[in-house]
């Protein structure tokens, strides 16, 4: 159908066939959980009383867009997880609860992680030390604070590996074709680095001198994708063979 040729070459997972048609009770409840967490992140500074404090707290909208943007990450492969499998049986509702559950624990520390980055980057431009201050946070305090996020974001992509790597062992169950069980055990290998990625800036910035810059560590999650992009290549032939099919059905919506 005409809807079906549309959503294939236009939306954001061309190669994947979308099983979840209809928004499931867990996705209710989770949408729910992200949307909690997403007004912690946003309210965990107090209302501004006077002209001085609402200039501060309109500086915030810097932290707050990068905490905002890790947890929309996370939605988000959360969100491609259900339309990809539309998966409801007992274990992805338990790693589900157990993702639910972190996501609501990380959304505080996410937004004191960045108040300090922005009060160290103000200090480093500005000279103004303030921000930084009030954190209370030096450099070694700092180091910790990105040893237990690191720790934290690993757990995210343990569970979330958990639930893609499930999704595999029933690909006969769900019908996968050869590009959606590669592009799956892409998303499975890529989680796993992800997550050893994450244990190495947790153990580099607790337990040596370089502390919070150990953060650096995950942008060779980037090169780790261009690499598992070329191991678990996509087949263009398949996509044209269902255009072609699809061109020979009604072309009605």
């Amino acid at each position: 159908m005409l809807r079906d040729t549309i959503v294939r070459h236009y939306d954001h997972d061309p190669h994947f066939r979308w099983r979840g048609e209809n928004v499931t009770r867990i996705e209710n409840l989770s949408d729910i959980v992200f949307a909690i967490a997403f007004g912690m992140l946003v309210s965990a500074s107090s209302p501004p009383t006077n002209y001085n404090e609402l200039l501060g707290h309109l500086w915030q909208i810097v932290p707050v867009i990068a905490g905002f943007s890790i947890l929309v990450m996370i939605w988000n492969s959360h969100f491609v997880f259900f339309r990809r499998y539309n998966i409801a049986d007992r274990w992805i509702i338990f790693l589900n609860a157990i993702l639910l559950l972190i996501v609501l624990f990380i959304a505080y520390p996410l937004r004191f992680i960045f108040d300090g980055l922005f009060g160290y980057v103000l200090g480093a431009v500005l000279g103004d030390w303030s921000r930084m201050i009030e954190t209370g946070m030096g450099f070694a305090q700092s180091g910790n604070i990105v040893g237990i996020f690191a720790i934290g974001y690993a757990c995210v992509f343990l569970v979330t590996a958990g639930m893609y790597g499930h999704a595999l062992r029933k690909k006969d169950a769900l019908d996968l074709n050869a590009n959606e069980i590669a592009l799956t055990r892409r998303s499975v290998w890529h989680l796993i680095v992800s997550l050893s990625l994450c244990i190495l800036v947790a153990i580099t910035a607790l337990m040596t001198s370089i502390g919070p810059y150990a953060a650096c560590i995950l942008s060779l999650s980037a090169l780790t994708g261009r690499i598992l992009r070329t191991k678990f290549p996509v087949s263009e032939s398949t996509e044209d063979q269902v255009s072609v099919e699809t061109s020979s059905h009604d072309w009605s919506i």
